[in-house]
C-alpha cells in the first residue's frame, strides 16, 4: 500500500472519528426509511438479497472498489483498512446492538421525527466522507475511486462523484435497495460537500505541516489543498 506523506495526529483522528460519523450517519439514514447514498441503497438491497448484513456486503464491495481504484492508478493508504472495515462494523454495531437488540426502532416514529433524524444522519454522514478525503491516509474505496477517477482522467470530483452515483443508483433501483427521496437529496448534495468542504478540512488536517519548513511538503499540501 502506499505511503501518506501526512501522517500526523490529525490525520489520524479525521480517519477514526470520519469512519465512526459516516457508518453512525448510514445506520442512522437507513432506520430513517427515506433513502440512502446511491452506493449505500446498492448494498442494503444486496443485504436483503443474500442475506448477509449490511457491514458484511460494504466490507466486500469495497474490496471491489479498492482494486478498481489501484488499477487507475491511486495506492490506497494504510488507513483504507480503518475507513471501510470500520465502516462496516458501526453500522452493524448500531443496527444489531441499537435497532435490533435493544429495540430502538425509528421505523415507527412519526414523520417528522424520522425525517428530523434522517437529516442529522446525512450530516453525519457527509462529515464523515469528508474527514476521511481530508486525512490523506486512506478513504474508504468508494472514495477512493472517485478520487481516482478524478486524478486519472482530470475531472472535477464533483463530477466524478455525480457519475459513479449515478451508475450506482441504476444498480440500486434494479436490486430494490433503500432508496427514496433522500437518495436523490444525497444524489445532488454530497458532490457539492466533497467539493466545498473537503480543500478546507484537509487545511485544517495538514496545517502543522505549513509551518514545518519543508519546501517540498509545504508545496504539496497547497496542491492537495487546492485541488
Amino acid at each position: 500500500m502506499g505511503g501518506a506523506p501526512h501522517r500526523n495526529a490529525r490525520s489520524w483522528m479525521a480517519l477514526i472519528l470520519g469512519a465512526i460519523s459516516l457508518g453512525t450517519g448510514l445506520a442512522w439514514m437507513l432506520a430513517a426509511g427515506w433513502g440512502v447514498a446511491p452506493l449505500d441503497a446498492f448494498i442494503a438491497g444486496t443485504s436483503e438479497l443474500t442475506g448477509l448484513t449490511v457491514g458484511t456486503v460494504i466490507i466486500i464491495v469495497s474490496l471491489f472498489f479498492l482494486v478498481g481504484s489501484w488499477l487507475l492508478g491511486s495506492r490506497p493508504g494504510w488507513g483504507t483498512l480503518i475507513a471501510f472495515v470500520g465502516v462496516g462494523a458501526v453500522v452493524d454495531a448500531w443496527n444489531l446492538l441499537v435497532f435490533d437488540f435493544l429495540g430502538w426502532a425509528p421505523d415507527t416514529w412519526v414523520i417528522a421525527s424520522r425525517v428530523g433524524l434522517w437529516i442529522v444522519g446525512f450530516a453525519l454522514f457527509a462529515l464523515g466522507v469528508v474527514a476521511t478525503l481530508a486525512s490523506d491516509l486512506g478513504a474508504n474505496p468508494y472514495d477512493q475511486i472517485v478520487r481516482a477517477a478524478h486524478e486519472r482522467f482530470g475531472i472535477s470530483l464533483w463530477m466524478s462523484r455525480l457519475a459513479f452515483d449515478g451508475v450506482v443508483l441504476v444498480l440500486a433501483f434494479l436490486l430494490g435497495g433503500a432508496w427514496g427521496a433522500g437518495t436523490i437529496a444525497i444524489l445532488v448534495l454530497m458532490p457539492l460537500a466533497m467539493g466545498s468542504l473537503t480543500p478546507r478540512v484537509r487545511d485544517w488536517v495538514h496545517r502543522q505541516n505549513f509551518s514545518s519548513g519543508s519546501p517540498g511538503s509545504v508545496a504539496d499540501d497547497r496542491a492537495r489543498v487546492t485541488e
